[in-house]
């Protein structure tokens, strides 16, 4: 044997070692997750509708897992301030982000200088949920139906406001869409979280806010809040007899929002794993399934692989709808 071929072979063997090496430190570092306390980061101020499905989950995980599970609430910026700090942070499935679609698919379309790569930066855990919404608006404004609301703008256009939970959240495009649909003029007024958007209807500062039914319903209750539409339809007693957007020829809403977990890229795929096990566990708990239907929120679990079809297949769904939108940061 020549000295080039025993050195070839020699090198193949430390090659093969180092491989080994590699898949059995990844392993043993999977089996050790996790290790110190997680944090969950939330692009929405405590109270606002990410934040009211981070804190049950946290609350299952920290017992499944044997660690802390943090919330940490960092909204604004369309999302780019909480993803910015999970795009920093150590691949090691430690920091985890709730998002919703409009992070992951729509925000490229809105913000010309995004601080993050959605499928670069970013990888899919879970989804959690299917977020039913609803189109309230200020008992003084004179409307009683979709149909008011449209022939009152199309009298005065530019004259009515809705509100929003920032540039380029679910209900900033959804409601852009609706617009575009109707044919009329409202203006957008983003404010940074959703609890700050909803005061503003109840207060008639703004008139209108396309929210999670789960947001609005306590007010619906005590009238401080009339719901026009939801989508897509819910068994909800609040709601009860509230048209979809569907039924009056709405095309797009139904299903449009949904909400799941993320983590950065280089996380371990056995991490990613357990994570996802564990959330689909905490998904089927009687507690948070009650929590759920109280606002007609619908669980959603799906593998991560899963999860990366549904982001992807959403990506060719609204690239067309939102290309045309031409929608800008306010």
């Amino acid at each position: 044997m020549s000295t080039r071929t025993r050195l070839f072979k020699h090198l193949l063997a430390l090659a093969a070692l180092s491989t080994l090496c590699v898949a059995a430190g990844a392993a043993a570092a999977a089996d050790a997750f996790p290790s110190k306390a997680i944090t969950l980061i939330v692009n929405g101020g405590p109270g606002s509708l990410p934040d009211s499905f981070a804190r049950p989950l946290a609350d299952k995980l920290r017992v499944a897992l044997g660690q802390a599970v943090v919330v940490d609430n960092r909204p604004g910026a369309g999302g780019m301030v909480a993803l910015q700090t999970l795009k920093n942070s150590p691949p090691d499935g430690h920091t985890l982000a709730i998002v919703t679609n409009a992070h992951l698919v729509w925000n490229p379309f809105v913000f010309p200088k995004l601080s993050y790569d959605p499928q670069a930066d970013l990888l899919p855990v879970s989804p959690i949920a299917v977020i039913p919404m609803a189109l309230a608006v200020n008992p003084r404004l004179p409307v009683n139906s979709l149909e008011d609301l449209v022939r009152l703008a199309k009298q005065k256009p530019g004259e009515l406001n809705y509100a929003s939970s920032s540039s380029g959240s679910p209900p900033h495009v959804l409601f852009e869409m609706f617009k575009a649909q109707s044919g009329t003029s409202i203006v957008h007024i983003p404010y940074k979280t959703g609890t700050d958007a909803l005061t503003s209807v109840i207060t008639n500062d703004t008139q209108i806010y396309l929210a999670g039914t789960s947001l609005v319903d306590p007010m619906v209750k005590d009238g401080r809040l009339r719901v026009l539409a939801v989508s897509p339809a819910i068994n909800s007693q609040t709601l009860a007899g509230v048209p979809s957007f569907e039924s009056r020829g709405y095309k797009g809403f139904d299903g449009a929002v949904w909400l799941g977990v993320v983590s950065n890229k280089g996380v371990p795929t056995a991490t990613v794993e357990r994570l996802n096990r564990e959330i689909g566990t905490a998904l089927q708990d009687p507690a948070i399934l009650k929590a759920f239907d109280l606002h007609g929120s619908l669980p959603y679990h799906a593998s991560p692989a899963a999860f990366a079809e549904r982001i992807a297949a959403d990506r060719v769904l609204w690239t067309p709808i939102l290309q045309k939108l031409q929608l800008t940061p306010n």
